[in-house]
């Protein structure tokens, strides 16, 4: 039994918040696990013990600002470097950052090098004291990309509001780092599938969101999502979906909504990439979309409303703590 929600008409799935031990320190962890109806005995599945260990790595990662797996590799990537160069140039073991990209968490040490080797000017001068390790023209490739990258993005400063300056992986992102790309195409996927108005995919993107992060520990997008009376939505919805519709990614169309008012309805303006996500993440947007598509937008109002995350932030108006509410999801 491999799959963390796993259903059977003779067991119910519990869960306890417990806490777990990582490094001499605790994190305090959602532990699921079945209950059978007719004996009583209780039971886990390798999925649902990997799920507590996985939310302990990433409650301590985002505690300590070390960068995720995908991250660090983007890291390496976008200078062009093996793994085997990227542990020369900062000094590590010959195989550290090849495993560091695999899942293995890096020192506290390491973890600070690797956030500095992100910035290209920081990048620079880890590359000049390295410089005799290199062949002339690796060293001038390298050196490049270095300025290429040191050209600042007209985009960022938008971006950066949009989430809320979560721009490292955390418990509001998820424990995600967004990419706008990503995103972008998270919306086209809801956009294209349901042709949405704006509730309703503010809605879709936050079920999407909060049901994958209940089975993997991940969100999708790395969007943070804000309690309104609508409901969640993404964090400065408005200023996201002016991007993506600037950006050629969406088109918003005005239309009357189902009680009658002027809306607005949405629509994928260019081809989904479904390479940008994983089969799991795929499997359940496509769950979503089929889990409401006979749900009127008003129900799923309700349905929102009903949950813990949306139930204790929306006095406050405050952002929604994947790790504390995810696990509570109770809509899918």
């Amino acid at each position: 039994m491999s799959n963390t929600h796993l259903h059977n008409e003779n067991w119910d799935l519990k869960q306890d918040w417990t806490h777990y031990t990582f490094r001499k320190e605790e994190f305090p962890v959602c532990q699921l696990y079945f209950v059978d109806k007719r004996t009583g005995d209780e039971f886990t599945t390798e999925a649902q013990d990997a799920l507590v260990l996985k939310q302990a790595h990433n409650l301590y990662r985002s505690k300590y600002h070390i960068p995720f797996p995908v991250e660090i590799k983007a890291i390496r990537e976008k200078y062009g470097l093996s793994a085997l160069k990227m542990a020369e140039v900062l000094d590590f073991g010959v195989n550290s950052y090849r495993q560091y990209e695999q899942g293995e968490i890096p020192s506290l040490a390491n973890a600070k090098l690797i956030r500095l080797a992100g910035e290209p000017s920081q990048f620079l001068r880890f590359l000049e004291e390295k410089k005799d390790r290199f062949s002339p023209k690796a060293y001038e490739q390298t050196l490049e990309k270095i300025r290429l990258l040191q050209h600042p993005d007209k985009l960022e400063p938008v971006v950066d509001y949009i989430w809320n300056f979560h721009t490292e992986a955390n418990e509001f992102t998820g424990f995600v780092k967004p990419q706008l790309k990503k995103v972008a195409h998270y919306v086209m996927f809801f956009a294209e599938k349901a042709k949405p108005m704006k509730t309703r995919l503010n809605k879709l993107l936050f079920f999407g969101d909060f049901l994958h992060f209940r089975q993997t520990g991940f969100a999708i997008s790395g969007c943070n999502y804000r309690a309104i009376p609508y409901g969640p939505v993404p964090s400065h919805f408005h200023e996201l979906f002016g991007l993506l519709e600037d950006q050629g990614f969406i088109r918003i169309e005005s239309e009357m909504s189902e009680n009658g008012n002027l809306g607005e309805r949405f629509r994928a303006n260019q081809a989904f990439d479904a390479s940008l996500f994983s089969e799991e993440e795929l499997a359940h947007m496509e769950k979503v979309v089929e889990a409401f598509a006979e749900v009127r937008t008003k129900d799923l109002i309700e349905l929102s409303h009903a949950e813990k995350g949306w139930q204790e932030n929306h006095a406050e108006r405050s952002l929604i703590n994947y790790q504390n509410y995810a696990f509570h999801l109770q809509s899918l």
